[in-house]
């Protein structure tokens, strides 16, 4: 049966997706939405997992009376929970964007050299990694489980304790070349060997769901991780000369390869390594992406009233005058919660007149910047550049910024699918069944949704390079 429910869950909200082939072409339709966001809680970012197990299980209870006929979960990656031996959660499901976090960066760096621990797990250093959090996270003993957030959900759904590698390999204690997790990680940082259980490849089925209404909905394993399930739901024809952009809040940058290992050119440019299905490797780079685009509404929404809409902001954006304004997307002060044009304008170079139209196409100017960036610094990872970047991800619609990105980067820029995580959450399913045979052929239905648009270099690349040298502190 080719009629599946994925379950897609941002930092910011959730889905539950019927997908389908009809006719041989993806159909996607959106059967539940609901929200999702860190809660302060006595001073700390945390989830509200128990209310996302609820409306997961509710949204599939709409999948399974439209004929869906397997689910599968895929979330953000790095937080987790820790469940004891009874099945209980331990505590809360910490936030990554809790600046606490980076207290653990130094606990961690004094048991493990910096440079020893990249050359095993070859996961970028950021503040809010895994390891830094169980640093000085007391609650793991043998007989606990460590469950990252789709882990978790599964497990509620469930009753079965698993965990993918695709999520597992971006908490830094994960070694690529053997896909398991590093002893030797695990006994420098003192942390309990039996809390981590084996890693899972995508495509094994979890169980049944227990839930009444699901009628024994079968989960499958599939890429937990949304950025890996994103790259599996990209229509690549040619994995050697493109590089793939998930675009959303967090915009991740990168290409696939089933031979690429942790080196010191990657470890100088705190290059990422993630797994993927079909033991790929994803080597890639972050960006914040369309967070402080979402930032910036959620204030002005709080001034207003109402929610600005992004089509009227674009607009706006049309209006006012190019590379006015620029800062570094990623600094570490623009990271948490509660972020606002006011917090923005404090490491701002140049000035903007105010105006929302000013902010958006400031921001969005200096993402084109960073993304160009690192497109050249994966480049140069390369044996030779890559022509192609594929965009996935909601922000794939936004026409002006591809072009931009076509024209700062000098590559053909690919657009779309907008829904490549739901997608690739269905593919591992499809594989999974029957119903397709293999990622390759799985690619190439997705190539032929008529959502694809392709964007060519157009603009001054120049103008870009210059901008972004003004901008560069």
């Amino acid at each position: 049966m080719s009629r599946v429910a994925a379950v897609d869950m941002g930092a910011g909200s959730g889905r539950v997706v019927v997908c389908d082939l009809v006719a041989g072409v993806p159909s996607l339709t959106e059967v539940s939405r609901f929200p999702n966001g860190p809660s302060l809680v006595d001073g700390r970012w945390t989830w509200d997992v128990e209310t996302l197990h609820r409306s997961v299980a509710d949204g599939l209870a709409h999948a399974v009376a439209l004929g869906a006929g397997s689910c599968g979960i895929d979330t953000w990656a790095i937080d987790y929970g820790v469940v004891d031996r009874a099945g209980s959660l331990i505590g809360p499901v910490m936030a990554y964007r809790d600046d606490r976090h980076a207290l653990g960066v130094d606990r961690a760096r004094s048991a493990l050299a910096w440079d020893r621990h990249y050359a095993i797990t070859g996961i970028q250093h950021l503040q809010f990694n895994t390891a830094y959090q169980l640093a000085v996270d007391d609650r793991l003993r043998d007989d606990t489980s460590l469950l990252l957030v789709p882990d978790l959900l599964t497990f509620w759904l469930t009753g079965v304790r698993a965990c993918d590698v695709t999520n597992a390999s971006t908490t830094a204690l994960v070694d690529p070349r053997t896909r398991a997790w590093s002893p030797e990680i695990l006994s420098a940082l003192a942390l309990p060997a039996g809390a981590f259980l084996s890693l899972d490849e995508p495509g094994l089925v979890r169980g049944p769901c227990l839930d009444d209404r699901l009628r024994g909905l079968p989960l499958v394993g599939v890429a937990t991780h949304d950025t890996a399930s994103a790259f599996a739901g990209t229509p690549v024809d040619d994995r050697d000369r493109a590089l793939i952009l998930s675009l959303g809040t967090w915009a991740l940058i990168g290409f696939e390869s089933q031979t690429a290992v942790p080196s010191p050119e990657s470890m100088a440019l705190n290059v990422t390594h993630e797994l993927g299905i079909d033991g790929t490797i994803r080597v890639l780079r972050n960006v914040s992406g369309m967070w402080l685009i979402d930032e910036c509404r959620r204030a002005w929404a709080a001034a207003d009233g109402v929610d600005p809409s992004i089509q009227w902001l674009l607009l706006a954006a049309a209006e006012c005058a190019p590379f006015a304004a620029g800062f570094d997307i990623d600094d570490a002060s623009l990271v948490a919660p509660g972020q606002s044009p006011e917090t923005i304008g404090h490491v701002l170079v140049g000035e903007w007149d105010g105006s929302r139209g000013s902010v958006i196409r400031t921001i969005l100017e200096s993402l084109v910047v960073r993304l160009a960036q690192r497109a050249e610094e994966l480049d140069g990872l390369s044996t030779e550049p890559r022509s192609v970047i594929h965009v996935v991800g909601g922000a794939s619609r936004i026409e002006v910024l591809m072009q931009w990105l076509a024209d700062a980067t000098g590559k053909q820029v690919v657009a779309g699918p907008v829904e490549a995580t739901a997608l690739g959450n269905a593919v591992v399913q499809w594989m999974t069944t029957g119903v397709v045979a293999s990622l390759g052929e799985a690619r190439s239905l997705i190539a032929a949704m008529p959502e694809i648009r392709e964007y060519h270099p157009a603009g001054s690349r120049q103008q870009w390079l210059r901008f972004a040298h003004r901008i560069a502190r």
